[in-house]
């Protein structure tokens, strides 16, 4: 069984660290890496095994491994003032918004991102209204919740 000092010796290689990098990243002094990682010095189990677990978030975290917590998000439609759409305009919202029948009408940032309002979200006309029943020039927001 491998000793903590030699454990974290394995992780912080494997993190590509030289002895010095890991001390001054991690605030301990660069002698006591290396008392721990000869053996000269054991350290607390509860330290080597918070440092280890902190190397490896830093420096070997694997994104394929990564678990999404959240629950889906949700569509949410409202008019102008932010209010829920009636449900008949509703669906047919929806119905076009599914077909991609939409366009943006907000504004966008200088990187070409469109700007969602915090409240509201993002402002839609259908390009098609007619075929979804709606009037002309209906305005809508969708935000994700």
């Amino acid at each position: 069984m491998k000793t903590l000092g030699q454990q974290i010796k394995e992780v912080r290689q494997k993190a590509g660290l030289t002895q010095v990098e890991l001390a001054n990243l991690y605030g301990i002094p660069r002698r006591t890496v290396e008392d721990w990682e000869r053996g000269a010095h054991e350290p607390p189990e509860y330290v080597a095994n918070l440092l280890i677990d902190r190397i490896k978030s830093d420096f070997l975290y694997d994104q394929s491994e990564q678990k999404v917590l959240s629950a889906p998000k949700k569509k949410v439609y409202t008019d102008f003032m932010g209010k829920p759409l009636p449900p008949d305009i509703e669906a047919s919202v929806r119905k076009a918004f599914g077909d991609r029948k939409v366009q943006f009408v907000g504004a966008i940032d200088e990187e070409g991102n469109e700007i969602e309002d915090p409240r509201k979200g993002k402002p839609y006309m259908v390009l098609t209204p007619e075929e979804y029943g709606l009037d002309l020039g209906l305005t809508f927001y969708v935000k994700e919740v």
